[in-house]
């Protein structure tokens, strides 16, 4: 079974800051205030001077104009980072499991897509815009930073048309012998058609001609329906996450 610690390695490595900057044990990563994870420190050792290492944090992100915010696992170094944050004034936000399966095990309990499901290594255009308008946050600036954490990383792109539309895209980071599921999203219009688990079934089956066995994903601690879709595909539980946030005075 893979450990908290192994869990934070593969979510920094499926979605990677733009900048990261290691002090003291700790990585500070920076992409522009785009996504939490990309702007929020792994704390995967622990500083010498805790008190020093806070103060260096906070000055780099909000001279760059960032949130001070840190990723929480079960793994997050030193082991009461998270009471030390809190005390400081962090607020802890986006609680959210880690769950993890076999491709095997998902692709038998998925069913057959009775659509196409086009994978491309590659992020295009079109794909972006459909991911941003339904998911994203703020203008074509931060839409610029977004791509660049796309395309930082090594992954597969999935994308369902509907005529000369994007109906349902998704996103297959590969890492390792691992992969990770992110930017599952579908055209409201068209939900609840099973969409989305015909893009999920086409990433991980073409995954597999990777020789990738293994792929994890990220869902919100209170999204019932989703855990419980989950649980049906396999997926199981292996870590949690929240972020400590310093609110800006």
């Amino acid at each position: 079974m893979i450990t908290a610690a192994g869990i934070d390695h593969l979510m920094n490595l499926g979605w990677p800051a733009a900048h990261s900057t290691e002090h003291d044990g700790w990585l500070v990563r920076r992409a522009a205030g785009v996504t939490l994870r990309a702007n929020s420190v792994l704390p995967a050792g622990a500083p010498y001077d805790l008190g020093k290492a806070l103060d260096y944090v906070e000055t780099l992100y909000q001279a760059q104009g960032i949130t001070p915010c840190f990723q929480i696992s079960p793994a997050a170094q030193p082991t009461d980072l998270d009471a030390q944050l809190a005390a400081r004034g962090y607020e802890a936000k986006s609680p959210t499991l880690v769950q993890c399966a076999a491709v095997a095990d998902v692709l038998a309990a998925l069913p057959t897509p009775t659509v196409e499901v086009n994978i491309s290594p590659v992020a295009d255009d079109a794909w972006t815009q459909f991911w941003w308008q339904n998911d994203g946050h703020g203008g074509p600036a931060e839409q610029a930073v977004a791509r660049q954490i796309l395309d930082r990383g090594s992954a597969l792109y999935a994308r369902i048309m509907v005529g000369d539309r994007i109906a349902a895209i998704g996103r297959l980071a590969l890492v390792d012998d691992w992969s990770g599921l992110y930017c599952i999203a579908v055209d409201p219009a068209l939900r609840r058609q099973g969409l989305a688990q015909a893009v999920i079934h086409g990433l991980l089956h073409s995954a597999t001609s990777r020789g990738i066995d293994k792929v994890f994903l990220c869902v919100v601690a209170d999204n019932a329906p989703a855990i419980a879709l989950y649980d049906r595909f396999g997926f199981s539980t292996v870590s949690r996450y929240h972020y400590r946030i310093r609110p800006l005075p």
